[in-house]
Protein backbone atom coordinates (compact mmCIF):
# COMPACT_ATOMS: atom_id res chain seq x y z
CA UNK A 1 0.00 0.00 0.00
CA UNK A 2 1.00 3.49 -0.80
CA UNK A 3 -0.05 6.85 1.31
CA UNK A 4 -0.73 9.53 -0.99
CA UNK A 5 -0.28 12.69 -0.41
CA UNK A 6 -0.93 16.29 -2.34
CA UNK A 7 -0.08 19.34 -0.83
CA UNK A 8 -3.15 21.63 -1.51
CA UNK A 9 -2.16 25.46 -2.67
CA UNK A 10 -4.25 26.89 0.90
CA UNK A 11 -2.51 24.76 2.96
CA UNK A 12 -4.27 20.88 3.49
CA UNK A 13 -3.51 17.83 2.38
CA UNK A 14 -5.33 15.97 0.09
CA UNK A 15 -4.63 11.86 1.29
CA UNK A 16 -5.49 9.31 -0.66
CA UNK A 17 -4.26 5.18 0.13
CA UNK A 18 -3.28 3.53 -3.01
CA UNK A 19 -3.21 -0.52 -2.25
CA UNK A 20 -2.80 -1.67 -6.08
CA UNK A 21 -1.42 -0.29 -9.08
CA UNK A 22 -4.73 -0.48 -10.95
CA UNK A 23 -5.60 2.69 -8.59
CA UNK A 24 -2.14 4.47 -8.90
CA UNK A 25 -3.15 4.32 -12.53
CA UNK A 26 -6.76 5.87 -11.97
CA UNK A 27 -4.92 8.55 -10.04
CA UNK A 28 -2.35 9.06 -12.70
CA UNK A 29 -4.69 9.71 -15.51
CA UNK A 30 -6.78 12.12 -13.48
CA UNK A 31 -4.04 13.93 -12.78
CA UNK A 32 -3.58 14.23 -16.42
CA UNK A 33 -6.99 15.05 -16.88
CA UNK A 34 -5.73 18.08 -14.88
CA UNK A 35 -3.12 19.72 -17.53
CA UNK A 36 -5.60 22.23 -19.90
CA UNK A 37 -4.70 22.58 -23.79
CA UNK A 38 -0.89 24.39 -24.45
CA UNK A 39 0.60 23.10 -20.96
CA UNK A 40 2.46 20.43 -20.24
CA UNK A 41 3.85 18.56 -17.40
CA UNK A 42 7.11 16.38 -16.48
CA UNK A 43 7.13 12.81 -15.52
CA UNK A 44 9.86 13.80 -12.79
CA UNK A 45 6.58 16.30 -11.23
CA UNK A 46 3.96 13.49 -11.81
CA UNK A 47 6.53 10.73 -9.75
CA UNK A 48 7.30 13.46 -6.78
CA UNK A 49 3.69 13.67 -6.45
CA UNK A 50 2.65 10.37 -6.31
CA UNK A 51 6.01 9.11 -4.58
CA UNK A 52 6.95 6.82 -7.47
CA UNK A 53 10.31 6.75 -9.54
CA UNK A 54 9.42 8.55 -13.45
CA UNK A 55 10.13 5.69 -14.96
CA UNK A 56 7.81 3.92 -13.71
CA UNK A 57 5.20 6.87 -14.75
CA UNK A 58 6.72 6.34 -18.52
CA UNK A 59 5.67 2.93 -18.30
CA UNK A 60 2.21 3.42 -17.03
CA UNK A 61 1.93 5.94 -19.45
CA UNK A 62 3.04 4.28 -22.43
CA UNK A 63 0.26 1.85 -21.54
CA UNK A 64 -2.46 4.15 -21.80
CA UNK A 65 -4.99 2.81 -23.62
CA UNK A 66 -7.33 5.59 -24.54
CA UNK A 67 -4.28 8.17 -25.89
CA UNK A 68 -5.67 11.49 -26.16
CA UNK A 69 -8.56 11.09 -23.89
CA UNK A 70 -5.96 10.59 -21.34
CA UNK A 71 -3.49 13.26 -22.79
CA UNK A 72 -0.25 11.58 -22.13
CA UNK A 73 1.28 13.43 -24.66
CA UNK A 74 0.94 16.54 -22.22
CA UNK A 75 4.02 14.78 -20.24
CA UNK A 76 7.48 15.14 -21.45
CA UNK A 77 11.00 14.85 -19.70
CA UNK A 78 12.92 16.78 -17.26
CA UNK A 79 14.57 18.85 -19.74
CA UNK A 80 11.68 19.37 -21.49
CA UNK A 81 12.67 17.39 -24.87
CA UNK A 82 9.19 15.54 -25.90
CA UNK A 83 9.88 11.84 -24.74
CA UNK A 84 8.46 8.90 -25.91
CA UNK A 85 4.87 8.32 -27.37
CA UNK A 86 3.48 4.97 -28.31
CA UNK A 87 0.06 4.72 -29.71
CA UNK A 88 -1.61 1.27 -30.69
CA UNK A 89 1.34 -0.38 -29.75
CA UNK A 90 3.92 1.84 -31.91
CA UNK A 91 6.17 4.16 -30.79
CA UNK A 92 5.41 7.79 -32.24
CA UNK A 93 7.07 10.57 -30.99
CA UNK A 94 6.49 13.03 -33.78
CA UNK A 95 2.64 12.16 -33.69
CA UNK A 96 2.94 13.73 -29.95
CA UNK A 97 4.97 16.35 -31.27
CA UNK A 98 2.35 17.89 -33.41
CA UNK A 99 -0.41 17.07 -30.67
CA UNK A 100 1.34 19.14 -28.72
CA UNK A 101 2.02 22.14 -31.67
CA UNK A 102 -1.93 21.49 -32.13
CA UNK A 103 -2.47 22.13 -28.93
CA UNK A 104 -0.55 25.42 -28.90
CA UNK A 105 2.15 24.12 -27.14
CA UNK A 106 5.67 26.21 -28.11
CA UNK A 107 8.62 24.50 -29.24
CA UNK A 108 11.74 25.39 -29.72
CA UNK A 109 14.26 22.85 -31.30
CA UNK A 110 12.04 20.16 -30.09
CA UNK A 111 12.32 21.05 -26.60
CA UNK A 112 8.72 22.66 -24.96
CA UNK A 113 8.86 26.30 -24.08
CA UNK A 114 9.77 26.86 -20.09
CA UNK A 115 6.28 29.28 -20.50
CA UNK A 116 4.20 26.13 -21.24
CA UNK A 117 5.36 23.68 -18.56
CA UNK A 118 3.47 22.80 -15.17
CA UNK A 119 6.81 22.83 -12.68
CA UNK A 120 4.76 21.60 -9.44
CA UNK A 121 1.80 20.06 -8.01
CA UNK A 122 0.21 22.99 -7.08
CA UNK A 123 0.15 24.60 -9.98
CA UNK A 124 -1.38 21.81 -11.56
CA UNK A 125 -3.81 22.34 -9.22
CA UNK A 126 -4.02 26.35 -9.29
CA UNK A 127 -4.47 26.21 -13.19
CA UNK A 128 -8.55 25.22 -12.78
CA UNK A 129 -9.57 26.89 -10.01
Amino acid sequence: MRLLTIKVTDGKHLRVLLSNSDEIKEVLHALLQLITLGKVTTYKTLAECLGLPPRYIGKILKENSMPIVIPCHRVVRSDLSLGGYTINGRSSPDFKRKLLVLEGVCLSKNRVCSGNVIRTIDELLSQNT
